[in-house]
């Protein structure tokens, strides 16, 4: 993904499938990731928890904050996944100070892109909604501990996926980061959209990304981090004559 904000925010790929067989009890449509509470709208998601990490602030200021991942799966019939949604946070915050940021959330032709853009801002926001991309390259640059878990066996996904990502991060180094994956488009859930979207995005993915996009800077503000997940309903499969390409080719 090229130029987008945040992008060199690798994080450590530690993840064994021992830990998805451990967690496959986890099916409620409450889930905790750092100071952040998980509300899902519907049931049947499984939670993998990752190692935990350390994220580079992304700001101004030198250093890094201590970082709890989680990857929340639904499944299909068989062993394939539907939706998966890898949710990062911060526990709290710089703990002294401020942060302020120069986000580049600027439109892309092939990318949709919404946030804000700048210097020395006092927040940084921005959703970004791809195509039909190949799953491979999609994991291997946003989500390399989905890369490995389905290297392992441990996640079996379809070739190809939609993909909808949201951050924001404020003043005092606290962030929420929202990847959703999704093998089939969204169903169409409300709100125009009226701009022209680059080649292959679809309208009622911004329109859900929209949702997602208040959601997680409500959860940033929030003394409580909860953050509600907008309802996530599939359409099924587009015909083969969606093409799907790698990230960035």
């Amino acid at each position: 993904m090229r130029n987008v904000s945040w992008r060199g925010l690798g994080w450590p790929v530690l993840v064994l499938a021992c830990l998805v067989l451990a967690a496959l009890g986890a099916r409620a449509g409450e889930f905790s990731v750092g100071r952040v509470d998980v509300k899902f709208s519907d049931e049947g998601w499984t939670e993998v928890p990752l190692p935990d990490s350390e994220r580079t602030y992304g700001g101004d200021r030198n250093g890094a904050l201590p970082v709890r991942s989680k990857l929340y799966v639904r499944g299909s019939t068989g062993s394939d996944v539907q939706v998966l949604v890898l949710v990062s946070a911060t526990q709290g915050g710089l703990g002294g100070g401020h942060m302020t940021y120069s986000p580049q959330c600027e439109p892309d032709p092939q990318e949709y892109r919404e946030g804000n853009s700048g210097f020395r801002r006092s927040f940084a926001q921005c959703l970004v909604v791809f195509p039909l991309y190949t799953s491979e390259s999609v994991f291997k640059e946003l989500a390399p501990e989905i890369a490995e878990l389905r290297r392992t066996g441990a996640l079996s996904v379809r070739n190809a996926v939609y993909s909808v990502w949201s951050r924001h991060a404020i003043s005092t180094g606290a962030f929420v980061d929202v990847r959703v994956f999704t093998v089939a488009p969204i169903e169409p859930s409300g709100g125009a959209v009226t701009e022209s979207l680059p080649d292959g995005v679809l309208p009622a993915h911004v329109a859900w990304g929209r949702q997602l996009k208040e959601a997680v800077k409500s959860s940033v503000y929030s003394l409580s981090g909860r953050l509600d997940v907008p309802p996530l309903r599939l359409v099924p499969p587009s015909p083969p004559a969606s093409r799907a390409v790698a990230l960035g080719g």
